[in-house]
This record gives C-alpha cells, sequence and structure tokens, in this order.
C-alpha cells in the first residue's frame, strides 16, 4: 500500500516537473522573440510616425499658404498649394471634390454674372474648402471668419500691382526692338611665333 502511494506520488512529480519544464520552454521561447523582434516593431512604429508627421507638416503647409494668400488669387504660393491637395488630402474625398468645385469655377465662370459676382462666388467657393481643411487639421474657424478677417492694406495691393507691371514691362522692353543689342568680335590674334624672325 505504502509502495502504491510513493508510486503514485513519484508519477504526479514526473508531470508535474514536465509540464513545468515545457511552460519553462515555451516563456524562454516568448522571451527570445520579443527580444529579437523589439528592434524591428520599434523602427517599424518610428517609420509610421515620421511619415505621419511628414505627412501632417505637409498639409499645414498646404493651409499656411492658402490662408496667408486669401486675398491674392494669381500668387503662386496660392496655386502652388491648391495643386497639392489631390495628393496630400488623398483620403479626404470631401475635400477634393471642393477643391474640383473651386477649379471649375476658375476654368469655365458661369456665364450672365458680372465680374464682382463672379469674384465673390470665387471668395465664398474658396473660404468653403479652407473651412474643410481647418477643420481637418483640427482648427475651429468659421467660414464668415475665414472670408471677412484678413488683414491686407491697401499699400500691399498697390506694392502687387507695381511689382506686377513693373515685370510685364520688362517683358515687354526685353522683346522689343528699343534696346538693339549688337555681338562685337575682335580678330583673333596671330601666334606670337609667326612673327618672330627666322633663326631667332
Amino acid at each position: 500500500m505504502i509502495a502504491s502511494r510513493t508510486r503514485i506520488k513519484l508519477i504526479l512529480l514526473v508531470e508535474m516537473t514536465i509540464e513545468n519544464t515545457t511552460v519553462l520552454w515555451w516563456t524562454a521561447g516568448v522571451n527570445v522573440l520579443a527580444i529579437l523582434a523589439a528592434p524591428a516593431v520599434a523602427l517599424w512604429i518610428q517609420r509610421k510616425v515620421d511619415r505621419k508627421k511628414a505627412s501632417d507638416d505637409r498639409r499645414q503647409q498646404i493651409f499656411n499658404a492658402l490662408w496667408v494668400n486669401r486675398m491674392r488669387d494669381h500668387w503662386i504660393a496660392r496655386i502652388d498649394a491648391l495643386n497639392m491637395i489631390d495628393i496630400e488630402f488623398f483620403k479626404e474625398k470631401h475635400i477634393r471634390d471642393l477643391w474640383e468645385d473651386l477649379f471649375a469655377h476658375y476654368r469655365n465662370p458661369p456665364a450672365g454674372l458680372s465680374e464682382p459676382e463672379i469674384r465673390q462666388q470665387r471668395v465664398e467657393k474658396y473660404s468653403t474648402l479652407l473651412f474643410e481643411i481647418s477643420n481637418t487639421l483640427g482648427y475651429n474657424f468659421g467660414r464668415a471668419y475665414i472670408r471677412d478677417n484678413i488683414y491686407r492694406p491697401e499699400f500691399h495691393n498697390n506694392i502687387d500691382s507695381i511689382e506686377y507691371e513693373t515685370k510685364v514691362r520688362i517683358l515687354n522692353l526685353l522683346n522689343s526692338d528699343a534696346l538693339p543689342v549688337r555681338f562685337v568680335t575682335t580678330p583673333e590674334t596671330a601666334p606670337a611665333t609667326a612673327n618672330k624672325p627666322e633663326g631667332s
């Protein structure tokens, strides 16, 4: 009877040892895998964070360019920013649709409207576009605020007009005959050895 109990205890002890050994092997294996995978996982997470930050920075730059040039329809920084919307806001279809609508208005203004009316429609569409972009970036501006709260002294408008007119005049001047250009060439100098007396 005692031998039987001892045998049972030994069997139970062996089974427990085997189970503990299996658990230890699994734990060790998981630890090794975690140690090996940690650098790769950390690098992958860092790359994801870097890509997200770079994308956010580009979006912010677009918004900044559109914001500060609200009153400068033809300013190159504004046009460049508008042309980047399709790429940087690719996942925001409602923003791309608003830009497409504004672009269509630029290409084909509605017939039968005066120039001030066309201008006002473009301002409204542009303000709506900026409103949606600002919401996407976490700002809380209203459409009326975006449309109306712009500090733009008349002096700046005059400077832009003068700059544009100056460039046009310079270009017209360069394309005209008012500044004739004549290229003057001099005869090539003969080699010094050609004039040396013989025997010298």
